[in-house]
């Protein structure tokens, strides 16, 4: 089933009328089938801006997350070496 589809006046500069004609004539296609397959693409590439957007952003919140985990899981560790050294006074006697 097609959809329905609606009526759309725009105003272009000659030199993009020009231009559309050329291709238009070049893939033997009418003005209405190149600005629509024109719009459809500008769309899209939006569409992927926008998602490489928000994945940049989420891979900047996850990089601060993961940075703060690494900062407690580092204090962690030297916490339990040195409760380890502690108690390992023999450590404390050898002349390095």
């Amino acid at each position: 089933m097609k959809k329905p589809e609606q009526f759309l006046k725009i105003h272009l500069p000659e030199n993009l009328i020009r231009d559309l004609d050329y291709y238009g004539q070049k893939e033997n296609k009418n003005r209405n089938q190149i600005i629509k397959e024109a719009m459809q693409l500008f769309i899209c590439e939006k569409n992927k801006l926008l998602m490489y957007e928000k994945m940049k952003n989420g891979y900047e919140e996850m990089g601060n997350i993961n940075l703060a985990l690494a900062e407690i899981g580092l204090c962690i560790e030297y916490s339990l070496l040195q409760n380890y050294e502690d108690e390992m006074p023999e450590w404390k006697e050898v002349p390095w």
